[in-house]
């Protein structure tokens, strides 16, 4: 049996590693913007969210779990009590030195020195019903 992808990638689950975590509301008022260093042993971003909580306010989330064949995982719905919607097309992205993380935070496992953000943010979408019929 192989090691699992985390621990063949990053290293043995358990070293210690800092993270920092940032959380950034930009769009709707009130806005927030705050983060927080943690150094704790290196496992699923779920671990680090929950510590960033105990450690700042702004950290408080709401998730949901999520078992289907093409996802299972906890999926971030609010943060400090804001939700993203399908109506407004927000949600939170959750994004490692900048980039979008492959996957959600019961799965990703951030390396030492990640900064991971979640950011409030808004998607398009392909809406066929705006244009004009010829």
């Amino acid at each position: 049996m192989s090691a699992p992808v985390y621990e063949r990638e990053q290293g043995a689950k358990g070293s210690c590693i800092t993270v920092t975590m940032e959380v950034e509301n930009s769009l709707v008022p009130p806005t927030f913007k705050s983060s927080v260093k943690l150094k704790m042993p290196q496992r699923e971003l779920i671990y680090f969210l929950q510590e960033a909580v105990a450690r700042d306010q702004h950290f408080h989330f709401t998730a949901e779990y999520f078992a289907t064949p093409a996802v299972t995982g906890y999926m971030v719905l609010s943060m400090n009590k804001l939700a993203g919607s399908t109506k407004d097309k927000t949600y939170w992205q959750i994004l490692d030195n900048g980039k979008p993380t492959p996957s959600g935070v019961s799965e990703y496992v951030p390396k030492d020195g990640s900064f991971i953000a979640f950011k409030f943010t808004t998607y398009k979408t392909d809406d066929c019903t705006t244009g004009t019929t010829p």
